[in-house]
């Protein structure tokens, strides 16, 4: 542990030299040298994380009205500073609902995710398969256990990073055919972890389904997801072994109808894994167009959130467009942090896309015609 962040923070700072920072950004590479110690346990994270399931809560899987659900993420961040980060999810699920499945269902998904980051293009990408299970105590309140079990595989490339030993003293410059001094075992490993969460559904339609899009919206899916159970081993080095730290995720998503074509839509998530932590919180009104006619049901939703730590970090506002089965979200974040002073509060954009398929099932029983 000790030497992998002696190896970053003198990476860290050969960059900011590289890129000449100002005076006034003293503070912020202080700030980069504190955190170069805990920024690899940090998992993925989106600021539309209600629309990231696979991300807060394996339970979530099958947690909507429809039969099989698409869903992708991007995320980029910080481009105008030598730190950015891209993320990338796509994420499926499917309910394995039959005719007589009414006290219960089971849910499955697949979901791959991947993020790098910085000059070291330091890569995380990783494929989780989920299981659910969700049962129907009443029409109004549905509980779902998950798990999921992913594998996982995270590099770096040295070629964009400069170390302290390639600096010529004497004549004041980089030398990239300077010895780094650096020794990794692997610069690529592969792991393999798990977790598992719980959901509970609250929902005022009186229905055996869950309710979206509905003359009656309102819900609460409340839960809390536990992942990396196991620790994993996530060191590139065979003798300093790094375990990957258990993230829990708790979090509590509501939609509350104002009338009967608009509607007040809150969330909220905190994430706590080792010594980081995160919370993000928005709320936003959602206007329902042509709610219901089948094939035409619009829907436009705008709200904010912000993200904090023990400090603020970020302001994002957000707009969303559903139609029928499709639905679309951008949001941008606005740095609020002491960050702002390098990002020039320019945080990034991010995307959410999903669509859903709605099967029409059979009846559950077949009558007679009296006159045949």
């Amino acid at each position: 542990m000790k030497r992998r962040g002696y190896a970053v923070r003198r990476a860290i700072v050969m960059t900011l030299n590289r890129y000449h920072l100002k005076k006034k950004l003293y503070p912020l590479a202080l700030g980069l040298l504190l955190c170069a110690g805990v920024i690899h346990a940090q998992d993925a994270h989106y600021s539309q994380f209600y629309n990231a399931p696979a991300l807060i809560n394996p339970a979530l899987t099958g947690i909507y009205r429809g039969d099989v659900r698409f869903m992708a993420n991007y995320r980029s961040q910080w481009h105008s500073v030598p730190v950015d980060y891209t993320t990338f999810t796509a994420f499926a699920d499917m309910k394995f609902i039959g005719r007589t499945d009414r006290k219960g269902f089971f849910s499955g998904g697949l979901a791959f995710n991947y993020d790098h980051a910085g000059d070291s293009k330091l890569a995380l990408a990783n494929l989780n398969a989920s299981l659910s299970y969700t049962k129907t105590f009443s029409p109004t309140t549905f509980g779902t256990l998950g798990f999921y079990l992913g594998g996982h595989q995270r590099a770096f490339k040295l070629g964009d990073l400069r170390f302290d030993n390639q600096f010529d003293t004497g004549s004041g410059s980089f030398n990239p055919g300077f010895a780094t001094g650096e020794s990794f075992d692997a610069t690529s490993i592969f792991f393999l972890d798990f977790g598992a969460g719980i959901n509970i559904r609250l929902q005022s339609e009186q229905t055996e389904t869950l309710v979206d899009l509905l003359d009656k919206r309102n819900k609460l899916d409340f839960g809390v997801g536990v992942f990396h159970l196991n620790r994993p081993d996530q060191s590139f080095y065979e003798n300093d072994k790094i375990e990957l730290p258990v993230r829990i995720s708790p979090y509590a998503f509501g939609t509350l109808m104002l009338g009967r074509n608009v509607d007040l839509v809150a969330n909220f998530s905190a994430q706590f894994q080792q010594e980081y932590r995160e919370m993000v919180a928005m709320a936003g009104v959602k206007f329902h167009f042509n709610d219901r006619q089948l094939g035409r049901q619009v829907a436009l939703q705008v709200g904010a959130g912000y993200r904090f730590h023990d400090f603020g970090d970020a302001f994002y506002p957000g707009i969303e467009l559903a139609w029928n089965a499709w639905n679309v979200g951008f949001t941008y974040d606005i740095n609020v942090s002491d960050f702002s002073i390098a990002t020039r509060r320019r945080g990034g954009p991010e995307f959410s896309v999903r669509y859903i398929i709605n099967k029409i099932r059979p009846l559950p029983s077949h009558l007679n015609c009296p006159l045949i």
